[in-house]
């Protein structure tokens, strides 16, 4: 199960963020969740770890829940979930301290330039208003024939 976070400014730019691996695509704040930690749990420590900021991401907050079928013999479904997260303002962007060893780079993004930068798969969870708590949409990717 992997959680992430919609975090946003006025402007409803979305920040984005860029692993240290240069062949990697751009990506939403969040990761894998851990044994024993729910997925809010995860946001939160994401969050904290890869920014350096104490996200206020509640319940209410989720956005998106996306089943993804296995792709490959001998790996696993699993779920994505992404919450819609906090509105940042150029004092909050000022504090955020990247986690070094697995980011190089964060920015804000327009909605368009998210979509072509993120991994389609990511991009395309991100429907909708995205600061509408509440609002939660599920998907489904199958891959037909794969296994």
């Amino acid at each position: 199960m992997t959680a992430a976070v919609l975090i946003t400014n006025p402007g409803d730019d979305l920040l984005i963020v860029h692993p240290t691996d240069d062949d990697a695509p751009w990506q939403l704040p969040g990761g894998i969740v851990e044994q024993g930690e729910s997925p809010l749990d995860a946001v939160r420590r994401e969050g904290l770890e890869e920014l350096g900021l104490l996200l206020d991401v509640r319940e209410h907050d989720l956005f998106a829940v996306e089943w993804l079928q296995a792709t490959r013999t001998g790996r696993r479904d699993r779920l994505a979930l992404l919450f819609a997260g906090p509105v940042l303002h150029p004092a909050d962007t000022d504090r955020i301290t990247l986690q070094r060893e697995e980011l190089k780079a964060w920015r804000w993004a327009t909605r368009a330039e998210a979509e072509s930068m993120l991994h389609p798969a990511i991009a395309a969870r991100i429907v909708g208003p995205l600061q509408t708590p509440g609002s939660a949409v599920y998907r489904e990717t199958r891959h037909e024939g794969t296994l």
